[in-house]
C-alpha cells in the first residue's frame, strides 16, 4: 500500500510538472533569463537523464533494459512523441569500466574539477587505450565555460552541454558542464598522480595541489545499450542511451539510467526543440514511469557520477 502510495504521490508530482512546463515555465527559459545572450552560446549541447532505480529493474540488465525501452516506447506513442528503433541488435549491450579519479578528500571535485578513465571491453578483454575525460563543473556558469581545458602534446577534444534531470520538488534542473577528452595508453597513467595528467593538461598544476598528489580511484562497470532515438523538432534524431553501473565485473547493478540529447543547439535558439525534450523528460519519464525513478532523483540532478562519488547537487 504504501508503495503504491508513493507511486501515486510521484505521478501526481509529475502531473503538475507538466502542466507547469506546458504554462510556458521551461527550464530553458529560466536558464536564458538568468543568464542572457550571449553569456550561454558556448553550450551548444543538452542532454536530458532520468536516473533509475535498480531495485525497480527486470532481472539480468538485458531484461532490464529491454523493460524500460519497452516502456518507453509505449509511454511516447501514448503521449504523442516519435520514437524510433535501430534495425540491428538494438539491445546490445557494450561493456566500458569507468574509472574516477580524485583525492581521498575530493580535493578537485571541492576546486570543480572531474577526472574521468573510460576503458572499452571487447569479448571481454580490455582495449590497451584509455579515454582520459576532464571536466569543469562549477555553480556558476560563466566560470564553467572560461575554465581552458587545453589539452597539450596529444590531439583533443571539447565539448560544453547542458544537462536536465531531476531536482528536488521534482522540477526540471540543469547544470552546464565542460569537457576535453584525449587517449592514451592505460601505461601512460603512471602512477595515477596529478602531474601524470598534468602532462597532458598542465592547468592541473595551477588548482594548488602538488605534482606529486596521489589520486585514489572508485571504478564502475557500465552496461550499456543504443537502442534508437528520441525524434524532437529541429535537430537530428536525439541517441537514446541506457546505462547500469556495477562496483565489479558481472556484478549486480545498483543504478540504472536513461539519457537522450542533441549537439549543435545553443540555448538561445530552436526554442520547440528545447521545450519538447523537456516534455518528453516530463511526460513520458518522470510521468508514466515514475515508478522506476530513484527514490531519492531530486538530490542527484540527473548524473550517476554524483550517486557514485555521493555529492547531493547544492540546487
Amino acid at each position: 500500500m504504501i508503495s503504491q502510495l508513493r507511486n501515486l504521490f510521484l505521478i501526481a508530482v509529475a502531473t503538475t510538472g507538466v502542466m507547469a512546463a506546458e504554462g510556458s515555465d521551461f527550464l530553458f527559459k529560466r536558464q536564458i533569463q538568468a543568464h542572457p545572450a550571449p553569456k550561454l552560446e558556448d553550450v551548444s549541447g543538452r542532454e536530458y537523464k532520468f536516473l533509475i532505480d535498480a531495485a525497480k529493474a527486470k532481472g539480468t540488465p538485458a531484461d532490464a533494459f529491454k523493460d524500460i525501452w519497452t516502456q518507453v516506447k509505449a509511454s511516447a506513442a501514448k503521449q504523442g512523441f516519435t520514437v524510433t528503433e535501430k534495425d540491428k541488435a538494438p539491445l546490445k549491450i557494450e561493456m566500458t569500466t569507468k574509472e574516477y579519479l580524485d583525492t581521498i578528500d575530493q580535493a578537485l571535485w571541492k576546486k570543480g574539477y572531474l577526472i574521468r578513465i573510460s576503458t572499452k571491453y571487447k569479448a571481454g578483454i580490455a582495449d590497451a587505450t584509455g579515454k582520459v575525460t576532464v571536466k569543469a563543473i562549477f555553480e556558476d556558469p560563466a566560470k564553467t565555460i572560461a575554465t581552458p581545458l587545453e589539452v597539450v602534446g596529444i590531439k583533443g577534444e571539447e565539448e560544453c552541454q547542458d544537462n536536465v534531470g531531476t531536482g528536488r520538488a521534482h522540477q526540471l534542473v540543469g547544470y552546464i558542464e565542460k569537457g576535453a577528452s584525449f587517449t592514451i595508453p592505460i601505461d601512460d597513467g603512471g602512477k595515477m598522480t596529478l602531474g601524470d595528467f598534468a602532462k597532458y593538461m598542465p592547468e592541473l598544476l595551477k588548482l594548488g595541489l602538488p605534482g606529486d598528489t596521489k589520486l585514489t580511484s572508485k571504478k564502475a562497470y557500465s552496461y550499456r545499450v543504443r537502442p534508437g532515438y528520441v525524434v524532437l523538432p529541429g535537430t537530428e534524431p536525439c541517441g537514446v542511451s541506457m546505462e547500469g553501473w556495477s562496483l565489479k565485473e558481472d556484478g549486480p547493478i545498483f543504478l540504472y539510467d536513461f539519457s537522450y540529447g542533441y549537439d549543435g543547439v545553443t540555448l538561445y535558439e530552436n526554442p520547440e526543440t528545447h521545450s519538447k525534450g523537456e516534455l518528453f523528460l516530463i511526460k513520458v519519464l518522470q510521468g508514466d514511469l515514475a515508478g522506476l525513478a530513484l527514490a531519492d532523483d531530486g538530490k542527484w540532478g540527473g548524473s550517476k557520477v554524483r550517486v557514485f562519488m555521493q555529492r547531493p547537487a547544492t540546487k
